[in-house]
């Protein structure tokens, strides 16, 4: 994949939408407490927030939307590397509107590149970037990746970013990976696991640091665990993380001085993580993105015998499979942990680049 085609969004991904439809809430109506974007907590939007929805129908929601200057460069960097194109869907009164906004904010995108519908599964790209569940879901992109916010907040394994930036560097990771092999793993470094739910990721870092040459950084959660630090959403806000997700509804953080210490006293350090977890790690630390592997009827299986998942949970986990499976291609290595073996393949592994570095 030499230079990919990517298909960005415009609402919620390229420029605000829902964040201003909140502040036109809030102006006309003075609600208290005001409306916050965190009270969107489904694509249907129900409940308090689904007064704002009015104004998805106001002219005056279109005009207010501009591109931040941080967007802006991002998107360039992106055209730099791939062909990019704004797919977005639009009432048919403000597709005028939005068709200027998209001109004004990249005059250098080429004018067919710019798609107004609403078919956005019968669109191929390369790569996609959107908000919307189903958008993902269903898209026939070879890389569809997921725009986080607090209405996909409970879905679970897709790729995903929490914004343009992070989103530029899971593209430069999936051209380097179409395009050269893995070089060795050293030490010290990060090995970044990643994969399915249910795949054994966590078992798996668990037996790699009962060897002493491999430890676990801490991490902190917003669901209490024996696994991880319990901190409430408002303590979560407050700490300063260098890598942070999402994973079904439940908030996980990391520490850069965490990782650090690790590395420091030349150890793995082993990180159970999504791709977007993984690619930060990449940014920054020597890291080797190892994505572990079990056969989806296994996955399954783990899923809907797990007991702490909720029926949603398990919905959401299981409906994600095939979209993280994809993952793969654009890891440094793949190891089959269908019979519990992955484990010694990753110590083989490291053994065997060691050797060869």
């Amino acid at each position: 994949m030499l230079r990919p085609t990517i298909g960005l969004d415009w609402d919620d991904v390229t420029a605000p939408f829902n964040s201003l439809a909140i502040a036109m809430a809030n102006e006309k109506y003075g609600i208290t407490p005001p409306l916050s974007m965190e009270e969107i907590e489904s694509w249907e939007n129900t409940g308090r927030a689904g007064v704002i929805k009015e104004f998805y129908h106001d002219e005056e929601l279109y005009r207010r939307q501009k591109v931040s200057q941080k967007t802006r460069r991002e998107v360039r960097r992106l055209m730099e590397i791939a062909d990019v194109y704004i797919i977005t869907a639009a009432y048919p009164k403000f597709m005028g509107i939005r068709a200027q906004q998209i001109v004004e904010a990249f005059p250098e995108l080429p004018h067919e590149n710019i798609i107004l519908g609403n078919a956005k599964n019968l669109v191929h790209f390369d790569i996609i970037l959107d908000d919307a569940i189903h958008n993902v879901l269903e898209s026939p992109a070879a890389y569809p990746v997921l725009m986080r916010k607090p209405w996909n907040r409970k879905m679970t394994g897709l790729l995903s970013v929490n914004d343009m930036t992070e989103f530029v560097s899971l593209v430069k990771q999936i051209i380097r990976a179409s395009q050269s092999k893995s070089g060795a793993i050293t030490v010290p470094s990060v090995l970044a696991l990643v994969g399915p739910s249910g795949s054994g990721k966590t078992e798996i870092a668990k037996e790699l640091c009962s060897d002493s040459r491999f430890a676990s950084p801490l991490t902190y959660c917003t669901k209490k665990s024996d696994k991880h630090i319990y901190l409430t959403d408002e303590e979560f806000e407050r700490q300063q993380f260098f890598e942070k997700t999402m994973y079904a509804g439940v908030r996980y953080g990391t520490k850069k001085e965490e990782i650090e210490a690790v590395l420091k006293e030349g150890r793995f350090a082993v990180m159970p993580l999504d791709m977007c977890g993984a690619i930060a790690m990449k940014r920054h630390f020597p890291t080797a993105i190892i994505y572990v592997s079990k056969d989806k009827e296994i996955l399954i299986r783990s899923i809907v015998e797990e007991d702490i998942f909720s029926a949603e949970e398990k919905t959401l986990r299981i409906l994600s499979i095939d979209a993280e499976k994809r993952n793969r291609k654009i890891c440094d290595y793949v190891v089959d942990n269908r019979t519990g073996s992955g484990t010694a393949q990753i110590r083989r592994l490291i053994s065997c680049r060691s050797e060869t570095a």
